[in-house]
């Protein structure tokens, strides 16, 4: 006896269906890892305060002024790591501003949230935020190097 030509087809159609179903055979496409934010950039200060220099207190324009530049040039898993060239201006405590503090070095952002900058004078381990182009790093230690300082990305 034959049978219908639609019940041979039957067996067919359930394995394309089977097939496509698993994606053809194809390998899953692996999700790109998470990776810090790239800082790469110019940024002007909005605010500093540290232990030395501001006594402690927030100082923002015009009282203090500066810029940070960052270029990345690496980045190995949840690290992320770069260059840096610093330019802050303070005020000197007689109502002058002293000698611009001019550093560059390098620094290291870490999916985290940890920091760490390592200039000839600037150096320091804590803990950054990059939000809406306005990065905040807060320097923990050392003890004579905490501060906070706010960025705008130019």
């Amino acid at each position: 006896m034959l049978r219908p030509r639609s019940a041979r087809l039957f067996p067919l159609l359930v394995a394309l269906l089977a097939l496509a179903a698993c994606g053809g055979g194809e390998d899953p496409v692996e999700p790109e890892p998470e990776r810090p934010p790239d800082l790469t950039g110019t940024y002007t200060l909005e605010s500093l305060s540290a232990v030395v220099g501001t006594g402690g207190q927030t100082l923002t324009p015009p009282n203090v002024a500066g810029t940070f530049t960052a270029q990345q040039t690496s980045v190995t898993g949840g690290e992320a790591s770069g260059t840096t060239i610093f330019n802050i201006t303070l005020p000197d405590g007689m109502g002058g501003t002293a000698p611009p503090i001019e550093d560059q070095g390098t620094y290291v952002n870490r999916l985290d949230g940890t920091w760490e900058q390592n200039g000839q004078i600037l150096q320091g381990i804590g803990t950054y935020t990059f939000r809406n182009n306005v990065l905040t790093v807060e320097v923990t230690e050392p003890a004579l190097n905490v501060s906070t300082t706010v960025w705008r990305k130019n």
